[in-house]
């Protein structure tokens, strides 16, 4: 894509103004990964902040998950993709079970606002997942409810000033 065009897609994504159909079909094509994950994650952020609602024992909607077996970066490009061009009110879902920690963490900065994680998920592992990806932690129930409100994340240069215990 070019600069030009780039940069009037980048305007219109800090404009909170949603994208055309051709224009995700155009950012569908591009392969400037970590763009678009820039892009997604601002349109996320100024929808929802830095807040992330999870729920455990819940199921996401199979129209919100990038198919099983789709590479990770083909993943996120869905997930960016979707937060793109998903209204206000439309949550965009990543699945423990479906993409493993690992991707599911990423999803969180690639649009995804919300985590779905199962019955046997440990509620520590899921705080501190969303906590890592630098977002604040909100539990709801199936019907987006606010369960608990957990606190912010700790920033990283705090975290960095203690030694971490890998070995006990």
């Amino acid at each position: 894509m070019d600069p030009v065009r780039k940069r009037q897609v980048d305007d219109k994504v800090s404009g909170r103004e949603l994208l055309l159909p051709d224009e995700v079909a155009i950012l569908g094509a591009s392969d400037d990964l970590s763009w678009l994950g820039r892009l997604a994650h601002t349109s996320r952020t100024a929808r929802y902040g830095d807040r992330v609602t999870f729920v455990i024992g819940g199921e996401a909607p199979a129209s919100q998950t990038p198919a099983p077996g789709a590479s990770p970066a083909e993943s996120l490009k869905a997930f960016a993709l979707a937060r793109l061009q998903a209204g206000d009110e439309a949550h965009v879902v990543a699945s423990l079970d479906v993409h493993g920690g690992p991707l599911a963490q990423l999803a969180l900065n690639f649009g995804a606002d919300d985590l779905v994680c199962p019955a046997d998920a440990d509620r520590d592992d899921v705080l501190n997942l969303i906590w890592d990806a630098g977002l604040q932690p909100v539990e709801r129930d199936a019907e987006y409810t606010v369960i608990t409100e957990y606190d912010p994340p700790v920033p990283l240069a705090d975290r960095r000033r203690e030694p971490q215990h890998i070995w006990t």
